[in-house]
């Protein structure tokens, strides 16, 4: 499930392109009320159709963009509260990876960071999503809007990545992000300068951080996300940062293997059912969204060469992967 409040602008944007809202959202029993309430939850996979839909009445390619553009953080609920008031902006970011899953349950943001550059991405668990491409373009508006209400209007991203295909218009995206723009990249991210890092947040109140500490710690009593889920977001982002092991995802846990091996086992689970689960999940969507390589995929995904990665695909999919691709391609 997510929060309906990232994506709330939808309603308005229908009406000045000529849509009317109510209209289109009965298509998915929706109605534009449930806009109103940002705490209102959909289905991940909902939210992804209904950007398509979007896009098919409006003729714009970039409707997901556009809505990212009208959020904030203060439209992720709790944990946007907790980021507009942490004391600088590296404790912000881990607050908005920390518990972004109060938000939404289908994707997750990653933030790594180097002496010199610091990534900040977005990642969408679960395969063939519709609307991948929308969700990522909003995604990356929002966290765009984020660091610049941590930073300042002088914060601008050295880069802006994105895992699918170069867009029709991309003078659209340029004049947003102010950044170069690189398409079909391995992972979708933000890339800054880390000295950002440091910087104090402006109108952090700490008194209201506080409260919304207490009050994202008794949502956490009523969390549902079990162990298995925890493991499996965040193998996909190792796999993203081609650091995929037993041992990193256990460096991940602060456990040791055997505990981990343990703890999976208990959730029904084992790292190598998990692992190959995470590895299909991400070689469809760079397979359908992207023009990387099928060698570079491979690599990626940490198999010892093509070979082996048709192999393993041709048995989750019974199709080798360049078959698969034309027929994802076609389909959309």
């Amino acid at each position: 499930m997510v929060r309906v409040g990232p994506i709330s602008a939808i309603p308005d944007l229908l009406r000045e392109f000529g849509v009317a809202p109510d209209r289109l959202l009965s298509q998915f029993d929706l109605t534009e009320r449930i806009f109103e309430n940002p705490d209102n939850t959909i289905p991940f996979p909902i939210m992804g159709s209904l950007f398509m839909a979007c896009v098919r009445a409006t003729a714009c390619l970039h409707f997901g963009l556009l809505t990212g553009q009208r959020s904030a953080a203060s439209e992720l609920g709790a944990a946007g509260f907790l980021v507009n008031n942490a004391p600088d902006v590296m404790t912000a970011l881990n607050d908005l990876v920390s518990n972004f899953d109060l938000q939404d349950r289908g994707s997750t943001p990653f933030l790594e960071v180097s002496d010199k550059t610091s990534l900040l991405g977005y990642e969408i668990y679960h395969r063939g999503i519709a609307g991948s491409d929308q969700i990522s373009d909003g995604a990356m508006a929002i966290g765009w809007n984020i660091m610049r209400a941590l930073c300042g209007s002088e914060w601008l991203p050295l880069e802006v990545h994105f895992r699918h295909d170069l867009p029709e218009d991309v003078g659209v995206y340029q004049r947003f992000f102010q950044s170069p723009l690189r398409f079909n990249a391995a992972r979708t991210a933000l890339v800054f300068r880390s000295t950002w890092l440091t910087r104090k947040v402006r109108l952090a109140d700490p008194l209201l951080r506080h409260h919304f500490l207490r009050h994202v710690s008794e949502m956490r009593r009523y969390s549902n996300e079990d162990f298995r889920d925890r493991a499996y977001r965040d193998l996909l982002l190792l796999i993203g940062a081609n650091r995929c092991s037993l041992e990193q995802l256990s460096r991940h846990f602060s456990m040791h293997p055997r505990t981990l091996n343990r703890r999976l086992k208990e959730a029904g689970t084992s790292f190598r059912d998990l692992h190959n689960e995470a590895r299909h999940a991400t070689a469809c969507q760079l397979l359908r969204d992207t023009m990387s390589s099928i060698e570079a995929i491979a690599v990626l995904l940490g198999y010892s060469g093509t070979s082996a990665f048709n192999r393993a695909f041709a048995h989750w999919e019974g199709v080798p992967p360049a078959t698969w691709r034309k027929r994802a391609r076609a389909s959309c």
